[in-house]
């Protein structure tokens, strides 16, 4: 097939299998072409890197031609800015000293430490659960654990902008599954009802906040369907835990439905800034997981510096009044103001504030434009999200200073106006 340098990658790998081209050397080839073609006009960002880690601010380097760029980073979920906390930092470097580096092994096979064991109770304490069970990432939490609930004769309904993850869980379980509309209760609801009774039993699973979109679950409208009909409900909160409710607890928690929520998932990588996921359920479905999810028994533990910054992480969430709400008047300021200016921001409603630019030629532009500016986000474009949808997403982050918000709302401005994306 013949590519331009607008095209997404993942839409040329889709045409190539639809036009009959199955050899991987040459899907790869293709590909690399364009990558290659992209990297000379300064539009693949996939590649780039920072020099010495993730901030709100950090020089990037461009691996294609060397060059470096003094940035304003948008596309990190560090939300609560943790990662460069100075006293997240001293006790992270405190626990290696006492625990070492790696775990050499499985929970099950002898991995585990006091510090895994006292992240699981601090979590099932926070959460009101019988027991939490930790995962090495967020990812193998959810594949894990969606792969090995269900039965022989259950289903499984996932929200059609699930995380991907949580579809891979739904395919390796073997079960039945199938997406409802997203957010949309009405449809979730006909599906259930056609489902009763024949099924053992219904496994529903969503995302409290949705990572592409920023938008936030109708959750007390979902769990009011457990009323009317059998179902267990699933809850990923990986980009709410830490930043919704008491302390931190979930936008469950915020949304007082977390006592109808069966198993609450999150993973450890955004908000308590380090790596791991966790499932919080009843003490029973804990014992079913680790016998079951393979990702949990057959994976290494986290390591104790990982364990400890998680530790020290939930530390500052729950000691520091303003942290939360910080953010979030940041979150409300920033979208506000794009709005204004006439960005398309569709409806989030959470610290990641998508824009939407659906001409691929466009939305490249307008990221390479930002880039040269000094504001780095990265172009979220099919398989992502469909192919019409693509988006420059901008997360908030606590470490973000108010000179650093205004200076890329000034460069939004200008930039999208040159590219037509406001008046």
């Amino acid at each position: 097939m013949e590519i331009n340098s607008s095209m997404a990658i993942g839409y040329v790998m889709k045409k190539l299998v639809e036009e009959g081209t199955t050899d991987f050397d040459k899907i790869a080839g293709v590909l690399h072409e364009l990558k290659v073609m992209q990297n000379k006009e300064g539009l693949f960002s996939y590649d780039r890197f920072t020099e010495k880690g993730s901030d709100s601010h950090a020089t990037i380097v461009n691996p294609f031609d060397g060059n470096k760029s003094e940035c304003i980073l948008w596309c990190l979920n560090h939300y609560l800015g943790l990662n460069r906390n100075p006293r997240v930092i001293a006790k992270t470097k405190e626990i290696v000293d006492t625990f070492g580096t790696g775990c050499g092994t499985s929970a099950m096979s002898g991995g585990m430490s006091s510090l895994h064991k006292s992240i699981e109770t601090r979590i099932a304490t926070m959460l009101g659960k019988e027991r939490a069970i930790l995962f090495p990432t967020g990812y193998s939490a959810n594949l894990g654990a969606i792969s090995a609930i269900p039965g022989k004769n259950d289903i499984i309904l996932f929200d059609h902008e699930a995380h991907a993850s949580i579809i891979d869980g739904c395919r390796l379980s073997g079960k039945q599954w199938l997406a409802f509309h997203h957010n949309d209760v009405a449809n979730l609801e006909s599906k259930l009802k056609r489902l009763q009774g024949k099924h053992e039993n219904i496994l529903v699973v969503v995302e409290s906040a949705y990572s592409m979109s920023g938008d936030l679950c109708p959750l007390k409208e979902i769990v009011a369907l457990k009323e009317k009909y059998k179902f267990y409900l699933y809850v990923d909160e990986a980009h709410s835990f830490g930043l919704y409710g008491e302390k931190g607890r979930g936008y469950c928690h915020q949304q007082g439905v977390i006592d109808k929520v069966d198993f609450i998932m999150s993973t450890l990588s955004k908000a308590t800034a380090s790596i791991g996921g966790f499932v919080a359920t009843k003490e029973k479905y804990c014992t079913l997981l680790q016998f079951y999810a393979n990702a949990y028994l057959f994976q290494a533990c986290l390591s104790p510096a990982d364990a400890a910054a998680v530790l020290a992480s939930l530390d500052e969430i729950e000691t520091d009044p303003r942290l939360l709400p910080g953010l979030h008047e940041k979150s409300a300021y920033f979208r506000g103001r794009l709005t204004g200016l006439g960005f398309d921001l569709g409806s989030s409603q959470s610290p990641i504030v998508p824009i939407y630019v659906s001409d691929l030629k466009t939305l490249f532009a307008f990221g390479k434009g930002l880039y040269a500016k000094g504001i780095f986000s990265v172009s979220v474009a099919y398989p992502a999200v469909k192919i019409t949808e693509g988006r420059l997403r901008f997360i908030l982050n606590a470490s973000h200073t108010q000179a650093q918000i205004d200076k890329t709302l000034e460069v939004l401005a200008e930039t999208g106006r040159a590219h037509g994306l406001i008046p």
